[in-house]
């Protein structure tokens, strides 16, 4: 085989499997959302396949290097563009919930994910790591092994760092999730091509890449109205009127009379009911609901990491233009530029049904909001966890956020015994009265009475007395 056939084989593969770890956490975020924990399982799998391929391909015998190269790849095709596939992901996921209901462990998500990792991810890269010692035997002679090993190891390495950017920042970015694993397996089809395969291989590689065009590309243009790097977006009728789902949760309501969740309802309330209130800042743009019934008389910032929200609530949700300017950017990244503060910071963000993206459920985080909040400003926060905290998380996260708060306090939208959205309403120190100063009220001083009274003349004297 000729040099340059093998160079460009290389290249092809790298460039196809260097994209295979962000794909297969692109993919299972719906189900189980994103985090550290995702990324160690599927990293982690993803290396132990290709040491167990370097290994295998490299026991291989030389007279059945080209055999096996062809067999790699086609298998590969297969397994790409079908196991990676959104429908062949939510069908997994789907059966192993219902599978292991009841079953304790078994029943975890993450079990379910070292599960696809093995069956799918795992069986793909091996085939792929085969690649580089199974071409070490087109070598010549007078070429040492250390030298040709050298040789090809890097010219795969540097088809999976074009590859990586080509996924990440080209393909996913401007075609969706579907077209780059379509594109992956198309490069594939072109290595078995270079490799000079039969016919029979290449006519069962073009039916596995025809299969996958199907999949990743009608099927998910049915089933979303688009699939961004982060995820995947859809507008169904529900109650009367419409929600976004965003990864398969219900991210956001509306209908003809621009009502919207409960819990959004009540932070609507309470910016409308300080109407001082000219710069709000809404980290986790949804639907843009908050300000979608035009009852907020502010200067609105939504900010998101996914630019596709925006042209889809506009068109298809909302089906109107939202209120507000909207910024696409990481919510603490945006933070971190500012150096002009809000009057309110509203914190409405997900991974998943319950998770909170990690950089965003921290006491630093939570401390950033609070310092880019104007004196007297309010941070109001939608936080899914047990209000009776009798769980880790659920402890642990009210904990976290009145870490970094002088004071909270919180609301309730629903009570079912479970998870709730828990809307807190947080003040940062700087305010007039703050909790070192107002101390706390005890049985041998006579204060309640007095803070009491001046309360309800306060209130009274606003014509706010007497209406709750």
């Amino acid at each position: 085989m000729k040099k340059s056939t093998v160079a460009l084989i290389l290249l092809l593969e790298g460039l196809a499997s260097s994209g295979l770890q962000m794909l297969t956490i692109r993919q299972v975020t719906a189900h189980i959302g994103s985090s550290v924990l995702v990324t160690s399982i599927v990293v982690s799998t993803f290396v132990a396949a290709l040491a167990l391929g370097y290994y295998i391909g490299g026991r291989s015998a030389s007279q059945r290097y080209r055999t096996l190269l062809v067999r790699n790849l086609v298998i590969s095709i297969g397994i790409f563009g079908i196991g990676i596939s959104y429908p062949a992901v939510d069908l997994f996921f789907t059966q192993a919930d219902v599978l292991t209901l009841g079953l304790g462990l078994l029943h975890h998500p993450l079990v379910h994910l070292f599960a696809y990792s093995w069956f799918v991810l795992a069986p793909l890269v091996f085939f792929l790591a085969q690649t580089v010692p199974l071409l070490l035997h087109t070598s010549t002679s007078d070429t040492s092994k250390s030298e040709a090993a050298g040789t090809l190891t890097a010219l795969s390495t540097v088809g999976n760092v074009v590859g990586c950017l080509l996924s990440a920042l080209v393909l996913m970015v401007l075609f969706g999730v579907g077209t780059a694993i379509v594109v992956n397996c198309a490069l594939l089809l072109l290595a078995l091509l270079k490799k000079r395969a039969d016919w029979g291989a290449v006519s069962l590689g073009t039916v596995f890449l025809l299969v996958a065009g199907f999949l990743n590309v009608v099927v998910e243009r049915q089933l979303f109205d688009a699939t961004s790097e982060y995820a995947n977006i859809k507008v169904v009728e529900h109650d009367n009127g419409r929600a976004l789902l965003v990864n398969r949760q219900f991210a956001s309501f509306t209908n003809d009379q621009q009502h919207a969740w409960p819990y959004v309802e009540v932070m609507r309330d309470a910016l409308r009911a300080q109407p001082e209130l000219k710069t709000v800042a809404v980290l986790g743009a949804g639907g843009f609901t908050l300000t979608s019934d035009g009852g907020l008389d502010a200067e609105v910032t939504y900010v998101d990491v996914d630019a596709d929200l925006h042209a889809i609530a506009e068109a298809k949700f909302l089906k109107e233009s939202i209120k507000g300017t909207f910024v696409a950017a990481d919510a603490r990244g945006f933070l971190l530029d500012r150096q002009t503060g809000f009057d309110a910071i509203v914190v409405d963000l997900f991974s998943s049904s319950v998770m909170i993206p990690a950089h965003t459920a921290t006491q630093e985080f939570f401390e950033l909001v609070e310092s880019r909040l104007n004196t007297n400003g309010i941070a109001i926060m939608n936080i899914a966890a047990n209000p009776l905290l009798d769980d880790p998380y659920s402890v642990r996260i009210d904990a976290t956020v009145r870490a970094a708060f002088d004071r909270c306090v919180t609301d309730l939208s629903g009570f079912n015994g479970g998870l709730e959205n828990i809307v807190y309403f947080c003040r940062p120190s700087r305010t007039r009265i703050n909790s070192e100063i107002a101390g706390v009220y005890q049985d041998d001083r006579e204060g309640v009475s007095i803070d009491a009274f001046l309360l309800a003349q306060a209130e009274k004297e606003r014509g706010a007395y007497g209406q709750k």
